[in-house]
């Protein structure tokens, strides 16, 4: 079987990810659940260019996962510079937003597990680097939002990826050990963290319909 493959709704096991019944999932949101990469590009990349600072596309991939600040921060150490790192984050929020005012399109493919899951009672959450008001309104807009028992954002933690917080708060949330979760995500850092929370991870850009930003590298 795929590893993204939906388990059947009968009496048989349940596998996800490799992993038979698991306890919960847990998915990553931008780049996941919602296609939100691209638009995040433009705006990434259009703040950078205003604060006089530069940033690649595979730069943009590498760091994905981390929350914006500090991306922002990373590059102005990378290329001597010191912008107003609030500044930066806040005008890219407006670009993005701006960008995205119709919402992204939904990964259908990675949405069907979750609906899957959902109806054959798996707990599930969302453990996102964004920021709370973006990732609700995006799982609002598209009519998901109630699948998720719970949603963690950068808001709710310390440290973003790739450190585990979020994947472990996620967890926490839903009552169950980390290492009986498989996590969905799309990202290097986001893998990172979610193994060290010791979940299994599945890497959604290999399932077919999933859009993978590597292929254009």
């Amino acid at each position: 079987r795929n590893m993204g493959d939906l388990a059947p709704a009968n009496g048989e096991a349940l596998v996800y990810g490799g992993v038979v019944n698991p306890a919960a999932l847990v998915f990553d949101c931008d780049g996941t659940l919602v296609d939100t990469m691209g638009p995040f590009l433009i705006a990434d990349q259009q703040t950078c260019a205003e604060f006089g600072m530069t940033m690649s596309v595979k730069q943009f991939y590498d760091l994905a996962g981390v929350p914006i600040r500090e991306i922002f921060a990373i590059l102005a150490r990378e290329q001597n510079k010191n912008p107003d790192l609030d500044a930066m984050a806040a005008r890219c929020k407006t670009l993005a937003d701006d960008l995205m005012k119709d919402g992204p399109e939904m990964i259908a493919p990675v949405v069907a597990i979750a609906r899957n899951a959902f109806a054959n009672k798996i707990p599930i959450a969302v453990a996102s680097s964004g920021v709370k008001p973006t990732v609700t309104h995006h799982l609002k807009l598209h009519g998901i939002f109630h699948l998720f028992q719970a949603v963690v954002t950068i808001d709710d933690v310390e440290n973003g990826k790739p450190a585990p917080d979020l994947y472990l708060l996620a967890a926490k949330k839903l009552g169950v050990d980390p290492t009986k979760c498989v996590a969905y995500e799309d990202a290097e850092l986001g893998m990172e963290s979610a193994r060290r929370a010791g979940m299994a991870v599945v890497d959604v850009r290999d399932m077919q319909g999933v859009p993978d930003p590597r292929k254009g590298w």
